[in-house]
């Protein structure tokens, strides 16, 4: 198993960061087609992302990854299609259901729990082909 360094970290802050800055814009460009309960969602998606990418920046332990390349590597991709995929989404609730699998991925990230890790990557990824 692979320890994460500080820069592999630094990476996955800066992949949330962008994240939640896509989330950010899609509530911004949709605010006047939200509903209160999907802004509501959306915001605190948006916020809890926000929080992880802090959270990662400032972490000093590092946690074990079983591959750890190829897990940045799918969320390398998956953050440059979810930017380009927020700019022109129409359905409110895959950008709901996005947000949501980016912050399980977050949470099991915190968790240290690898099974659920490459769990997350793969609902994520398949949320956005959805």
């Amino acid at each position: 198993m692979a320890k994460l360094t500080s820069k592999q970290v630094n990476e996955l802050a800066n992949y949330f960061l962008a994240l939640a800055q896509s989330m950010g814009d899609y509530r911004i460009l949709n605010f006047d087609n939200l509903t209160k309960l999907e802004n509501k969602k959306l915001r605190e998606t948006h916020r809890k992302t926000l929080e992880y990418s802090d959270d990662l920046f400032t972490m000093s332990a590092t946690f074990v990854l079983d591959d750890v390349t190829a897990s940045l590597e799918t969320l390398d991709a998956i953050t440059k299609k979810i930017n380009k995929s927020y700019k022109g989404l129409q359905d409110v609730q895959k950008a709901i259901d996005i947000s949501t699998h980016v912050v399980t991925l977050g949470a099991s990230i915190f968790t240290f729990n690898t099974l659920a890790i490459i769990d997350s990557l793969d609902n994520l990824k398949a949320s956005i082909k959805a």
